[in-house]
């Protein structure tokens, strides 16, 4: 019985080290120049999406170590200021030979319009996040919007 309840401890002690670990790795992978490769939008009850990358074609957002970012817009030739964070969401799961954990990271950045006094945001399930590429979808009230950025 000591047994279990120490092996028990330890494994909480090295899941909660292991989740902060791997929330400081996905932040360290996040930090740097990102720019808009593809960009979709599915409306709700709808069959198809659209391809919505003309209105990202050349946006740029880059993430600072400090939880700053800057949004660039180039159609509008502007930089909006902002924040951003990850978010860790575990989820425990039974199934029917053992149970487990499942970890889902999401992206919120907000960035600060000074020219038409409204802010905006991106918060979505980061589904992919590698050196390379950020694939994150992010739902609005009538739909679905996956994003892929590529580092630049």
């Amino acid at each position: 019985m000591k047994r279990l309840l120490l092996y028990t401890l330890l494994v909480f002690i090295a899941s909660s080290c292991s989740e902060e670990y791997l929330l400081e790795r996905k932040e360290d992978k996040l930090i740097g120049t990102w720019e808009f490769e593809k960009a979709f939008y599915q409306a709700d009850n709808k069959l198809f999406r659209d391809d919505i990358t003309r209105d990202y074609r050349d946006d740029i957002i880059e993430f600072y170590g400090d939880y700053t970012a800057a949004y660039v817009d180039y159609s509008l030739n502007a930089v909006f200021p902002g924040d951003w964070q990850i978010i860790l969401d575990k989820d425990y799961y039974q199934t029917e030979d053992s149970s487990g954990l499942d970890l889902e990271f999401f992206i919120d950045a907000v960035f600060f319009d000074g020219l038409a006094g409204e802010d905006f945001e991106f918060f979505g399930s980061i589904d992919r996040l590698n050196k390379d590429v950020l694939k994150f979808e992010a739902r609005d009230r009538r739909g679905t919007y996956t994003f892929r950025l590529c580092r630049r």
